[in-house]
């Protein structure tokens, strides 16, 4: 994978953010919140400055608290774990694209960040629904799922788009990523920078594995649901793009997690209004 000419060219574009170590450790700690330890915790933050104002900015901005967050133990203490870890895979995702704009010029990256909220919506749904996964842990993921269609975004704006020229033509995104990068995929770069910055390896499975559930039997059901929720979200997010084409999933995951038609028909429905509303609360600015 380091030796790929794909992988080559991000690291030689220049637009590669570089994430501290620290980064990874914070999120490791936040998905034990039984074993959080604030301090630490906060020592870590320390060395993340834009992360620590970013905390701080947020919640004042969207706080009904009577005082000002001044520190950033009071901001994590007031968010707790889950709110404080939701920010920060938004705050990864959005320090690739600081003017939110992308360098794309085809591909509209704020349309895909309403797939990529569709599919948290999605994924914390059916773990609801199935109480197989942490409902909390999916949502967050799913905010992080196709990061490697946001470093293409940021790094090779044109591969990306020549990608979703093909999509729009009707061809299926990952086929359409395997031709104009080389036979490699966005979940595979996805994976690649999720280690590249150390992030929990859960993270990087469900970034690396979720368009190929069954690709071994040792996938997680976290990759399976996954799996099923990007499926759902990916047929709200042709409709966003104009597109009549829908995403076919396989069976075999509804029937793993005990899914019913009804229940991912029901989903569907409430995607729209759903992702609109989380969309008003973690869109924030920096």
């Amino acid at each position: 994978m380091q030796n790929h000419p794909i992988i080559k060219l991000i690291q030689e574009s220049n637009y590669l953010p570089k994430i501290p170590k620290a980064f990874g450790e914070i999120l490791n700690m936040l998905l034990k919140p039984c074993e959080f330890n604030i301090d630490e915790c906060i020592e870590k933050f320390s060395n993340i400055p834009e992360l620590e104002s970013t905390l701080i900015q947020i919640l004042n901005y969207n706080s009904k608290l009577n005082r000002e967050i001044l520190s950033l133990k009071d901001a994590v203490l007031y968010l707790g774990a889950k709110n404080t870890r939701i920010i920060a895979i938004a705050y990864i995702t959005r320090l690739l694209l600081p003017n939110r704009n992308g360098r794309a010029k085809i591909f509209n990256n704020e349309i895909y960040w309403k797939h990529c909220i569709g599919t948290s919506i999605a994924s914390y749904m059916i773990a609801a629904e199935t109480c197989l996964c942490d409902k909390d842990k999916m949502f967050t993921y799913g905010l992080i799922h196709d990061i490697g269609v946001t470093v293409l975004d940021i790094c090779l704006p044109e591969h990306l788009d020549k990608i979703h020229t093909l999509q729009l033509k009707g061809l299926h995104q990952i086929a359409a990523g395997k031709i104009v990068l080389s036979g490699l995929t966005h979940a595979e770069i996805g994976m690649w920078i999720c280690k590249e910055w150390g992030l929990p390896e859960e993270i990087a499975e469900i970034v690396g594995y979720h368009h190929t559930p069954f690709i071994n039997s040792q996938v997680s059901n976290e990759v399976r649901l996954m799996y099923l929720a990007d499926s759902i979200s990916t047929n709200y997010y042709e409709k966003l793009l104009g597109n009549k084409t829908t995403f076919i999933y396989s069976d075999r995951t509804s029937e793993l997690l005990n899914i019913s038609e009804a229940f991912i028909e029901d989903i569907a429905k409430k995607l729209p209004k759903e992702v609109d509303k989380v969309n008003r609360i973690i869109d924030f600015k920096f």
